[in-house]
């Protein structure tokens, strides 16, 4: 097999995990994981790992970059955000299932935990909730810029506040209301 990203250099078996088996890179230190060997590490283990909260990784992602072929199909692999913090995506092969990983992504997948979730982030409902992930980071940053710190801190602070109130819809009519106390 040959690795997908540098394209000539043959991939050589290693073992990542004990009785996990991966074909490297040796040029690159890029990862190809088959299915069947991650489905077999997987029942080797106890039950899913805690994931761990931790600063984002500072991996370099490339702003372009042509297609990926699988190694084992040849097939194009398909890019997956993780999410959760990490900034890299993953690819997979949607024939074969196989997964590349490049240079330390394994090793930050596994730091956070989030090794054992491979085949979670596959997932209509992993991709839908780093979709709505993104969404609120986003947000953040346009209220935070529109408001500035302090006024966005108190703000939240008062929605944290009538959320938690037994006359939440009063105060909020009240607050809406231009003239609350004109009739």
């Amino acid at each position: 097999m040959k690795c997908p990203v540098c394209l000539k250099t043959e991939l050589e078996a290693r073992e990542l995990e004990p009785d996990l088996f991966a074909a490297v890179c040796s040029d690159c230190n890029g990862k190809w994981i088959s299915f069947a060997s991650y489905e077999k590490w997987l029942e080797g283990l106890d039950g899913p790992l805690p994931n761990i909260d931790a600063e984002p990784a500072s991996l370099t992602i490339p702003e372009f970059e042509l297609a990926r072929l699988c190694p084992e199909c040849r097939r194009i692999l398909v890019k997956y955000h993780v999410g959760k913090e990490v900034a890299f995506q993953i690819d997979r092969c949607g024939s074969c299932a196989g997964v590349w990983l490049d240079d330390n992504e394994w090793e930050t997948l596994r730091s956070r935990n989030l090794h054992d979730d491979l085949n979670r982030v596959f997932t209509d409902h992993w991709q839908a909730e780093v979709a709505r992930d993104e969404t609120r980071k986003s947000l953040e940053q346009i209220y935070l810029k529109k408001f500035g710190d302090a006024d966005y801190e108190r703000i939240r602070e008062f929605k944290d506040w009538v959320d938690a109130h037994e006359k939440k819809n009063e105060i909020i009519s009240y607050v809406r209301d231009a003239n609350p106390l004109q009739f």
